[in-house]
């Protein structure tokens, strides 16, 4: 017989193992991608994979190909889906975007470590940085 103590230490330590498979050096499976404006409103869902195929970038550090399975778009201009995208993930810090229009980088940066990644959406270039929005991104059902 299982007592609710035992049952609720096998529970949190599911959780710890499932965290650590779902947000170690890899994010398995499809993921969908909600990219948000300012004012929180979604313009474009993507379902993405993460590989592990090295990507070109103009920045250094080491990136991998995030492939877009498919994307739905307001507006084709807000966020790059149809340009090749990558990926690095730095200790529990996932960065996201178009890395190879050198100077004109589009990122998606958020914390892993949940069974949701939510973060910003900027753009970097010789001019400094500037808010686009927001993402949220889980696993894709």
């Amino acid at each position: 017989m299982v007592t609710k103590s035992l049952l609720g230490a096998l529970l949190i330590g599911a959780g710890f193992f499932l965290s650590d498979v779902a947000f170690g050096d890899e994010l398995p499976g499809k993921w969908t991608l909600s990219i948000e404006n300012p004012e929180h409103v979604v313009v474009a869902t993507l379902t993405v994979k993460f590989t592990d195929k090295p990507a070109r970038s103009c920045m250094r550090g080491e990136w991998k190909v995030l492939k877009v399975v498919s994307a739905k778009t307001r507006d084709p201009h807000f966020f790059p889906a149809s340009d090749p995208l990558s990926y690095r993930i730095e200790g529990s810090q996932l960065t996201m975007g178009r890395n190879e229009l050198c100077d004109a980088y589009l990122w998606l940066r958020g914390s892993l470590g949940g069974p949701s990644v939510k973060g910003d959406y900027f753009s970097l270039g010789l001019e400094g940085s500037a808010p686009r929005g927001y993402f949220e991104m889980s696993p894709a059902r």
